[in-house]
């Protein structure tokens, strides 16, 4: 289910696919599933604002430019707080990207 996140009277969500994966593996330099392992999925505060900057969708309008996106990720780091805000990504990730879990 897709988590609706609220700022400013605005709803938002975050959708991930492979392209997005890559294309946040190639910012932070970081694997997603060496996050997803070896963190124990924490993700540092400079990777959470990249997965969520570049994955953010206005219910209303389409993809959000990044830098609309970094200042929706900082109201909502301020507001809904980092631990809400490293779930949300990573159950976000686990629902559009299930292949990253499947297991034989």
């Amino acid at each position: 289910m897709t988590q609706i996140i609220t700022v400013d009277e605005k709803n938002y969500n975050l959708k991930y696919n492979e392209s997005v994966i890559e294309t946040m593996e190639t910012i932070t330099g970081k694997e997603i599933m060496e996050i997803l392992i070896d963190k124990k999925p924490v993700l540092a505060l400079g990777d959470l604002k990249q997965y969520i900057s570049n994955a953010l969708y206005a219910e209303e309008g389409g993809k959000v430019p990044q830098v609309q996106g970094v200042k929706i990720y900082e109201a909502l780091l301020h507001s809904k707080g980092y631990m809400f805000l490293n779930m949300l990504v990573i159950e976000s990730i686990q629902r559009d990207c299930p292949f990253f879990f499947l297991a034989n």
